[in-house]
């Protein structure tokens, strides 16, 4: 009987190599850890002015590393210091004006207030009394002075025109002593007339007027004496409260004309020169917080459970192949992303991803956004 020729067990042969290499290839790819790709980012921050303006110098450059507080750039202030300055002084102006308020009237107007209004009693009861007896016999021996001046003068009068008629004197010289005559005539009414007012006392009229002069001068000094309204306080402090405001609102302005870095930056563009316009609200420079790098990557839902907050992870990158940079899972996405309708097999539910973000604990200096990433996690 011959003996069985080897080409028989080649198939068997060549079957089990191919199941032991598929089964060896099998656990080896189950042993490789898990890829991730993403792409390494940086926060950024874009600076500018809320009031604008023409720039006025220049103080960084392009990639330049800033620190918190470092100034930018700088604005031409235009008319806003002027603006300050009268802000200022109507600041002083109102606060001068409400200090006088709450202060109230010095001494010395209080006595005056109080002087006026007892002068202005003192005539009142002058006016009810009416003159005294001394005053009344001196206006009646004025009018017996002045009718005796008019008696004279008839008596001249009447001589003068005998001896007019005789031709002893000239026309002129009657009419003077006619003009002396009415003269002394009119002054001796005059001193009637003052002796009558004297002898009748003031009238009705004036008297009222005398009484609300008093009543008006002492209500004055009252009013001098109390100081200002509340009302009148209130109206005052709002009045500084918004010269304030305004005052305030301009040193904002002011300050907005120098652009500073919030925090610790790198410049990452920055276009302005001195001379540029800077509209109000305007980017003046974008900045990359490179000291917090992280890698964005989306994870599968059937994964999903191999990623943790706060676990640690390596990050690959193409510019150091060999070279894993720590990383630290900061957040994991509470809703899925690009998922179908209807999720009904484990392989439709491999489509749905969840974004996380893990965070860069090494490699600061080395890694620059926009980087190809990968993160690789073990089997469990």
């Amino acid at each position: 009987m011959d003996a069985p020729s080897p080409r028989r067990f080649l198939p068997v042969l060549l079957l089990a190599l191919g199941i032991a290499a598929y089964v060896g290839f099998t656990r080896y790819k189950a042993s490789l850890p898990y890829e991730w790709s993403g792409t390494v980012e940086a926060r950024t921050i874009e600076v500018g002015s809320r009031v604008g303006g023409r720039v006025k110098d220049v103080l960084v450059r392009e990639g330049d590393r800033v620190k918190e507080g470092q100034p930018i750039l700088v604005l031409e202030p235009g008319d806003l210091e002027a603006q300050r300055l009268m802000a200022d002084a109507q600041v002083r102006q109102v606060e001068a004006a409400l200090m006088k308020l709450e202060n109230g009237a010095r001494p010395e107007e209080i006595a005056q207030a109080r002087a006026r209004a007892a002068g202005a009693y003192a005539a009142l009861e002058m006016s009810r009394t009416g003159a005294r007896r001394e005053d009344i016999d001196a206006a009646r021996a004025r009018v017996a002075v002045a009718q005796v001046a008019v008696d004279k003068a008839q008596l001249d009068m009447d001589r003068v025109r005998r001896l007019f008629a005789t031709g002893a004197i000239s026309k002129a010289e009657v009419d003077n002593v006619d003009a002396a005559q009415r003269a002394a005539a009119a002054q001796r009414d005059a001193a009637k007339s003052a002796l009558e007012e004297l002898e009748n006392g003031v009238r009705r009229e004036e008297l009222a007027q005398a009484s609300s002069r008093a009543e008006e001068a002492r209500a004055q000094a009252k009013l001098v004496v109390s100081g200002a309204r509340v009302e009148d306080l209130a109206a005052a402090r709002a009045t500084v409260d918004a010269a304030r405001g305004r005052l305030a609102q301009i040193d904002v302005a002011l300050a907005e004309l120098t652009v500073k870095a919030p925090r610790a930056t790198r410049v990452e563009s920055l276009d302005l020169r001195p001379g540029d316009l800077l509209p109000p609200n305007g980017v003046a420079a974008t900045l990359v917080e490179d000291d917090a790098l992280y890698v964005r990557i989306y994870v599968p839902e059937t994964q999903l459970g191999l990623v943790k907050t706060g676990e640690k992870l390596p990050v690959f990158v193409d510019s150091f192949p060999k070279r894993a940079f720590e990383g630290t899972v900061q957040h994991v996405a509470n809703v899925g992303e690009y998922s179908p309708r209807n999720l009904q097999t484990a392989d439709e539910r491999a489509f749905q991803v969840f974004a996380a973000r893990v965070e860069l604990a090494s490699g600061r200096e080395d890694l620059r956004a926009g980087m190809a990433a990968l993160v690789k996690v073990a089997h469990p």
